[in-house]
């Protein structure tokens, strides 16, 4: 393990050999860093993993702070800071990783809640987002389309000031750009996964991958309209979702993956020529199934999450020489076109996704040229070299204050997040009330039925008594020949 200072990388997501995006980037940071410091990989619930020169270390219920204690940084994202408030006050540089945009996903991963439920989770993520600007000493993002967005936010929460500008007119040691990498190991083959293992596709046949998981945000549907368009004049080309089963047990199923299964079925494309894995594949065993693809395939909606994220998926398709098509609109499809990594197509489009999955998949030449091109990329996003802004924060210890100190702008931030969360509390108060109002009319609704059935209970036992009495019947027979008489 690596000397120097001690830092510690905070998960939210378990470290284990089936790991998402944001457990990806800690391992890796963990792995990238461990020669320039003592690096622990704190992470919940126990690791099938072994460490590669960094120590891991499991947290509970109670938390990552115990586990962080001693550390001279700390790099975390996500909610982490919400929900474990101990790490703020931590005597360390605190590292916030915000490579993920958290409140552009939440508009569309909640976008089919309720509308008090849809604003309240927003909240949630507002205030995690408040909780990261105002504790964080050094931020990083994943690209500068994302670093500009960031920007703006550090403005507004009074992190962007004259002291720092003068310092830094570039503002890069408040925050600067770590996207996601790629591994410094070649992918491996372990055998066949998909071609000739898996039911309806065989050994010949001509595969695209989707990597990763299917999301709201994302847009699944369109190839599969471009499958069903393909399929008859190319029954060989298949479509094969690597993930669809999050590894981590609090991420629900979403609803674009049930609208995808639904698609393929009623387009008569499942287990023919649209697949489903219905397991996630470990880690250290996807490289197996990118080396197998002919097309690595990621597909977006024309959103604002689009246009600010980063698609993680792309780099593993980077790492495998796999050429690619992606639909237009993220920082990543604009890197394969530049780049002559594969193909971009119309987000929404099908007609021209489907041209494009087709020519990549005949042209030769050009695949050729991608796989040149996408190794050269590779070349340039390793992982040892992509953590450099990290790097440059923790040779720096020791010999500056890199601590950044609470201003007037960020106490203001700090009043604004207090009014607002003040006016949550008062409009939940409102609701609470009026629930209440509600309900104390049905308990008055209930007590009057319930009279209402007493009567009706005192009617009924006055006929009882009345049909019992011999003389009451020879009266109602008597009046019933009188009618019919």
């Amino acid at each position: 393990m690596g000397g120097g200072p001690v830092l510690g990388i905070i998960s939210h997501q378990p470290a284990t050999r089936s790991m998402a995006g944001p457990s990806i980037r800690c391992w890796e940071f963990a792995r990238a860093l461990a020669g320039d410091a003592e690096v622990k990989l704190i992470a919940p619930e126990p690791s099938d993993l072994e460490p590669d020169g960094f120590s891991l270390v499991e947290y509970g219920e109670d938390g990552p702070a115990a586990a962080a204690a001693g550390c001279d940084a700390l790099v975390c994202q996500g909610y982490s800071l919400s929900l474990y408030p101990e790490l703020k006050r931590m005597d360390c540089l605190l590292v916030v990783d915000l490579y993920v945009p958290m409140a552009l996903e939440a508009l569309e991963q909640d976008s089919w809640l309720e509308p008090d439920e849809r604003s309240d989770a927003y909240a949630n993520t507002l205030t995690a987002l408040m909780d990261q600007a105002v504790a964080g000493d050094f931020f990083i993002c994943a690209s500068e389309r994302q670093r500009d967005y960031w920007l703006g936010y550090l403005t507004a929460a009074g992190r962007v000031e004259p002291e720092a500008y003068a310092i830094d007119a570039s503002l890069r040691s408040l925050i600067d750009v770590v996207p996601f990498g790629v591994p410094g190991e070649e992918p491996l083959s372990r055998g066949a996964a998909v071609k000739g293992v898996v039911p309806g596709i065989a050994a010949d046949d001509r595969l695209i991958v989707w990597g990763g998981g299917i999301y709201n945000w994302l847009d699944p549907l369109t190839p599969i309209h471009a499958m069903a368009l393909l399929r008859e004049r190319r029954p060989e080309i298949k479509l094969y979702f690597m993930g669809t089963r999050h590894p981590d047990p609090h991420v629900p199923r979403m609803r674009a993956y049930d609208e995808a299964v639904e698609l393929s079925r009623s387009l008569g494309l499942l287990d023919t020529t649209v697949f489903f894995n219905d397991r996630w594949v470990p880690y250290e065993e996807r490289g197996g199934y990118l080396l197998e693809a002919d097309i690595g395939l990621s597909a977006n909606q024309p959103h604002l999450e689009t246009r600010f994220s980063f698609r993680t998926r792309i780099l593993d398709y980077i790492w495998a020489r796999l050429p690619i098509v992606a639909t237009d609109g993220d920082v990543l499809a604009d890197l394969v076109e530049a780049n002559g990594l594969g193909l971009v197509a119309g987000s929404g489009d099908a007609a021209s996704l489907a041209a494009a999955l087709e020519r990549l998949m005949d042209d030769e030449a050009m695949r050729r040229r991608c796989r040149d091109n996408l190794a050269a990329q590779a070349a340039e996003m390793r992982w040892e070299d992509i953590v450099a802004p990290v790097r440059r924060q923790l040779e720096r210890l020791g010999r500056e204050e890199l601590r950044q100190p609470q201003r007037s702008g960020v106490a203001g931030f700090q009043q604004a997040e207090l009014d607002r969360r003040q006016e949550e509390i008062a409009r939940l108060g409102g609701k609470v009330a009026a629930n209440a109002a509600d309900i104390e009319k049905l308990w008055e609704m209930v007590a009057e039925k319930d009279l209402a059935i007493e009567h009706f209970r005192g009617v009924i036992a006055d006929k009882d008594r009345q049909l019992k009495n011999p003389l009451y019947r020879l009266k109602v027979i008597a009046a019933n020949r009188l009618r019919k008489g």
